[in-house]
């Protein structure tokens, strides 16, 4: 009886997993691209929106940054919004504008009692001063970035251009990559999303359905009609792009377009982290799956990927918890079941040596020995992902939304891919 149960919540368990790898394989590979163009379109402007609370750290290299890659890019300017720091932010953006700013970086400072309520709220009280006075919406593409974030000017020049090629565009999400990867965790990160997200993301444009993913998002300020486009859910940005889905918006992905951001270094606040995305998501659930599937404007296998990805939590737990038994029971009766062992094994291994190889290609990666070793520990990543999705539903259940946010800037300086 009890064996019965295993090889049943095991097969199960399986299925699920090979048939999400299978759809992965088949629909997430070979993303499409744009040319990068010589000369891009002078009259297409690019709002850059950068979130900053208590973000002295990192922000003055992320002003460098930008108007290093931008300086032939005159129709970009970036807009620091500060949410009542209590650092040294809103000081030390003030002076670099005064000494640097070439007039292509502006300070916009939001003060309490009406400061710190949200990112969205943020996001939404500078998009509502930055576009009241626009003549041309559909030649203004407003875009979001992190406060550690970068991007080249290759990259700039593509987003520009995915809108000037597509007229039909209302929302872009670029791929992202991290800036640095010393160490097992921050290079299964990058992993992660350059290779697995990528994946998803490409499998969203062939079914209609790319979704934003925070960092990188790009909007045509003609496509919004509200005058607070972004919500206050934990995981505003797949909140975002999931209102202009049910409107009837086109959303893109780009993976030829990239941004970089920090990666986590240790293992409690990228549990902290992940926790905080997983209760957003189930926020996003019960706020907006009945939607989703009543819309008449996403279609049916859209409709099924996106709640597929809403109940991940759920799904994540189940093939998790039915893996550990099968493997405790396979190694406890090892004489009896050692061919399941060396199965479930040997797939798990040859879906990461796949993933492996192809971040190698992507990325031409030199970290060989590190490489290796998360070839042999991926699936150990993944178990990172379980007491995040418990304090998750715990938090849910319990009715705490409040999270602190992520530390950037730890480093002294931005790793090897923005140097």
């Amino acid at each position: 009886m009890i064996s019965q149960i295993i090889f049943e919540t095991s097969f199960a368990g399986l299925a699920i997993y090979l048939i999400w790898v299978f759809f992965l394989l088949a629909l997430g590979q070979n993303g499409q691209s744009i040319k990068e163009p010589i000369i891009p379109d002078p009259t297409y402007r690019l709002l850059i929106m950068v979130p900053a609370m208590n973000e002295e750290a990192v922000i003055e290299q992320t002003m460098r940054l930008f108007l290093r890659e931008t300086r032939m890019l005159p129709n970009i300017k970036m807009v620091i919004i500060d949410d009542a720091s209590s650092d040294r932010t809103a000081a030390i953006v003030s002076r670099f504008i005064d000494q640097r700013g070439q007039g292509r970086i502006q300070l916009l400072q939001r003060h309490h009692p009406d400061a710190q309520t949200g990112k969205g709220n943020a996001l939404n009280w500078a998009y509502r001063q930055l576009t009241q006075e626009n003549n041309d919406a559909s030649h203004l593409i407003c875009g979001v970035l992190d406060a550690d974030a970068y991007m080249t000017e290759k990259s700039y020049r593509k987003v520009i251009q995915y809108f000037v090629d597509d007229q039909s565009l209302d929302l872009l999400q670029t791929r992202v990559g991290m800036l640095e990867t010393n160490n097992w965790l921050q290079l299964m990160q990058d992993i992660e999303f350059t290779v697995v997200n990528d994946w998803i993301q490409n499998m969203r444009n062939r079914l209609g359905n790319a979704a934003a993913s925070g960092n990188g998002q790009f909007i045509r300020v003609s496509s919004v009609s509200s005058r607070q486009p972004w919500g206050n859910a934990l995981l505003e940005d797949f909140e975002f792009s999931t209102r202009f889905l049910i409107q009837g918006k086109k959303t893109r992905y780009a993976s030829d377009a990239l941004v970089y951001q920090e990666a986590i270094d240790k293992a409690r606040p990228f549990i902290r982290q992940r926790s905080r995305w997983t209760q957003g998501g189930l926020d996003c659930l019960f706020s907006y799956w009945t939607k989703v599937l009543s819309n008449s404007f996403i279609n049916f296998a859209a409709k099924f990927e996106m709640t597929f990805y809403m109940l991940i939590p759920f799904i994540t737990i189940f093939t998790g918890v039915a893996s550990l038994i099968v493997m405790v029971f396979t190694i406890v009766n090892l004489d009896d079941y050692w061919r399941l062992l060396i199965l479930l094994i040997l797939i798990n291994l040859f879906f990461s040596s796949y993933i492996i190889l192809r971040y190698q290609k992507m990325t031409r990666s030199k970290q060989y020995g590190l490489l290796f070793w998360t070839t042999i520990t991926f699936a150990f990543y993944n178990y990172l992902l379980y007491p995040a999705i418990v304090i998750a539903f715990y938090r849910k259940i319990s009715g705490q939304t409040r999270w602190a946010k992520t530390t950037h800037g730890l480093k002294k300086k931005i790793g090897r891919k923005a140097s």
